[in-house]
């Protein structure tokens, strides 16, 4: 089917050589070689597609491809890019296709016969949902292909970066560019260019400031141990740097802590799996937005105004290499540093987009990148509880970091014993543990040989049949040994709150929130002493919590319902029980809901629409 096309291109011979190619397979063309014409001739001539040439020379295209795809007469025009600037590529990611030099002719043939079959006039809906056998398949083939892990809670951010794609190529449906993406996963590198639109850049400069705190502290502390006239040499790695405001954090932090910087061995690297955030991240421009944490001293210090933005010094800049890099691929390339091993890596919030599987093979190669007692930063909602044990956690100002273990701190040493309450008289209040675990397993002598880990498994199976005064003699046992098992302090808690001994609960709570601050159960398990010791606002913020952790911790939402109800708060109530109902409905048939007492899906779920039933 031939094809109206507009040619845009200052080179009149490259202009003519497209003129003749197309036209002798049957389109029409025109050519238009100012800039300035353009928006015109293509709002007079209706294109079906817009082919544009960037030569390295004529960079001011890139400028019109923007104002294309605003103009109302052409934004949904596929627009093609030929040139000899491959990087741009990986920039220009909102195009129909991008076609290097030396021009592959029968690719472009493919394109205009893609468009011809009527890609361009059908435009998805933007209301329009994965289907679940779709989801399924994005699901395993982005797992499988990038380990990226969109599960259903994060299933609108996966169809926004589909859509996004899809709206550069003209396709219609999720299925049809499952297909393509299938496809041309290679041949046209398209997983590449669709992941930058599945992960969330946004970032500021200093953001969570405490980190920065604590590496401050720890670089100054590296320079005042030199002696004399010796040189530092210090390896920092931002992992996932965006657009660049970690990176350049970073090197402010060592700017300010080793004010003689200049004089030693000091770099950057800074690496991400998209490349158009990595080209703004070396232009280093940034708006009033991005600063919104900074200090004004260091404002005027470390950036120059640019207009209504701010560029960054060259001074900062120089400390700072970027590289493009997948983190679920091969370690990044250090050839320029020698191989050396970074002293301390910034991986915050990377891990999120990934299983628990992925996340320990991530954090096992950033582990044999960081020198032993280097140092490793992670988002605050990320935590190495199931994914490391080659890490010692460190606190500061409130905040939390890590510190790779040496060889003499991996050396396991036995702590004293701690004083246990005693035994808990046993009650039938509360708690469902998890899944069962047939086995009697009493403690053997030698500390060493102990699998603490089945113990603390059948200690939660006596729970569950309400053996609380065994539970509790188990719990001790394990805590004599273990006294930062974070799991047997949680359900010694349960266990303690279930006899009424409220104090010492709280107490077994804060010792396991010590070690990891991330546990849903612990808060959960405050917010339950709180309220039966009538801290009710109090305990509306633990549950709360537990929440923010684990979305989907149904006790938690049901339990925050029955609190809103005691405090008056009818539409709060209802919509904790509509999302208890949710969760529970989603759940496989006969599933026992952990901390429920024992109740099943289907009692639940016919509680919950009785409440329901009520509240209306």
């Amino acid at each position: 089917m031939p094809l109206q096309i507009l040619v845009i291109n200052e080179n009149k011979a490259f202009c003519d050589y497209l003129v003749n190619l197309l036209a002798t397979a049957g389109h029409e063309v025109s050519c238009v070689q100012l800039y300035a014409d353009a928006l015109q001739a293509a709002a007079a001539n209706r294109p079906a597609a817009i082919i544009l040439e960037i030569s390295t020379s004529d960079m001011g295209a890139v400028e019109m491809i923007s104002r294309l795809q605003r103009a109302v007469e052409t934004r949904h025009v596929p627009i093609i890019v030929i040139s000899d600037v491959p990087e741009l590529e990986f920039e220009l990611l909102n195009l129909f296709d991008f076609l290097p030099q030396p021009l592959d002719t029968v690719r472009l043939a493919e394109d205009l016969e893609a468009i011809a079959r009527g890609r361009k006039q059908s435009l998805l809906r933007q209301t329009e949902t994965l289907g679940d056998d779709t989801y399924r398949l994005y699901y395993q083939y982005l797992l499988q292909e990038s380990g990226l892990h969109f599960d259903r809670r994060n299933q609108k951010l996966l169809e926004r970066g589909l859509l996004n794609r899809m709206a550069a190529l003209k396709i219609s449906s999720f299925e049809e560019y499952y297909h393509y993406l299938v496809l041309h996963q290679e041949s046209r590198q398209e997983l590449k260019k669709l992941l930058p639109f599945l992960t969330i850049g946004e970032t500021y400069f200093f953001r969570y400031h405490a980190h920065f705190e604590a590496l401050g502290k720890i670089l100054a502390e590296k320079r005042s141990g030199l002696a004399l006239g010796e040189r530092l040499k210090l390896r920092l790695w931002s992992a996932g740097c965006s657009t660049g405001e970690e990176p350049y954090s970073l090197a402010m932090t060592v700017m300010e802590a080793i004010p003689d910087w200049k004089k030693h061995d000091i770099s950057i690297l800074a690496t991400d799996i998209d490349n158009r955030a990595l080209k703004r991240a070396r232009e280093g421009i940034y708006s009033p937005w991005a600063m919104r944490v900074m200090e004004k001293r260091n404002l005027d210090r470390y950036f120059e105004k640019s207009g209504k933005k701010f560029r960054i010094r060259d001074e900062v800049k120089s400390l700072v290499r970027f590289a493009h890099h997948n983190l679920t691929s091969s370690p990044p390339d250090q050839e320029e540093q020698g191989r050396e091993r970074f002293d301390a890596v910034f991986c915050r919030n990377v891990t999120i987009y990934f299983t628990i599987d992925i996340t320990r093979q991530i954090i096992e190669k950033i582990s044999n990148c960081l020198k032993p007692g280097g140092y490793l930063f992670l988002g605050h909602a990320e935590t190495m509880a199931q994914i490391s044990s080659r890490f010692e956690r460190q606190n500061h100002d409130g905040s939390f970091y890590y510190r790779k273990k040496t060889a003499k701190s991996e050396i396991p040493t036995e702590p004293a014993p701690p004083r246990q309450p005693a035994p808990a008289k046993a009650k039938s209040r509360q708690e469902q543990a998890p899944a069962p675990v047939n086995t009697t397993a009493p403690a053997p002598a030698s500390p060493q040989a102990v699998d603490w880990e089945r113990l603390h498994l059948h200690a939660r199976e006596l729970f569950r049949e309400e053996n609380f005064s065994e539970t509790a003699r188990l719990l001790q046992d394990i805590l004599q040994h273990r006294p930062d098992h974070t799991g047997a302090l949680i359900l010694y808690g349960f266990t303690l709150a279930n006899d009424g001994r409220f104090t010492e609960a709280l107490a077994a709570c804060e010792a396991a929130l010590k070690t990891d601050d991330l546990l849903p159960e612990a808060y959960f398990l405050k917010g339950l002493v709180y309220e039966m010791t009538d801290r009710l606002p109090e305990a509306g913020e633990e549950y709360r919590k537990a929440i923010l952790l684990q979305h989907d911790f149904v006790m938690a939402h049901y339990q925050l319902a029955q609190l809103y109800a005691r405090l008056g708060k009818k539409k709060e109530r209802l919509r904790e029980l509509n999302n208890s109902l949710r969760i529970v409905a989603g759940l496989k048939a006969q599933t026992t809901i952990p901390h429920s007492g024992g109740l099943t899906r289907e009692l639940f779920m016919d509680q919950l629409n009785k409440e329901l039933a009520k509240a209306d």
